[in-house]
């Protein structure tokens, strides 16, 4: 029988995953993020926090295949903005950015991925 997380459940387990991410409990947090991103395939929540957790350990490379997977949402967008600039791939986050400017995402995401291009 598949296990069933409600929403609920999900933004939980998510909170648990950021909050260990920010203290440096990489290797828990990918662990709580994998198991969302088996869970819930297409949604943010689990390729976000695997991008993060990518982005924490210097691999962007890693982090952008985590975000190719989920929806992509304009937070999945922003979050591949960043890992394409650290990634030295200017264009493609331009690019991104230029997505996002489009959509009218949120204030806060644009900032950050325009700030990974240093502009903003």
């Amino acid at each position: 029988m598949p296990i069933e997380l409600k929403a609920d459940a999900v933004r939980l387990f998510a909170e648990i995953g950021f909050l260990g991410l920010s203290r440096g409990h990489t290797g828990q947090a990918e662990t709580i993020f994998d198991m969302l991103r088996s869970l819930r395939p297409g949604e943010e929540a689990g390729a976000v926090g695997m991008a993060l957790t990518a982005l924490a350990a210097d691999r962007p490379d890693s982090a952008i295949k985590a975000l190719k997977s989920a929806q992509q949402t304009a937070t999945v967008i922003a979050f591949s903005a960043l890992a394409h600039a650290r990634l030295g791939e200017v264009a493609a986050a331009r690019a991104l950015v230029e997505d996002l400017e489009a959509m009218g995402a949120e204030a806060t995401l644009l900032d950050m991925a325009q700030g990974a291009l240093g502009k903003g």
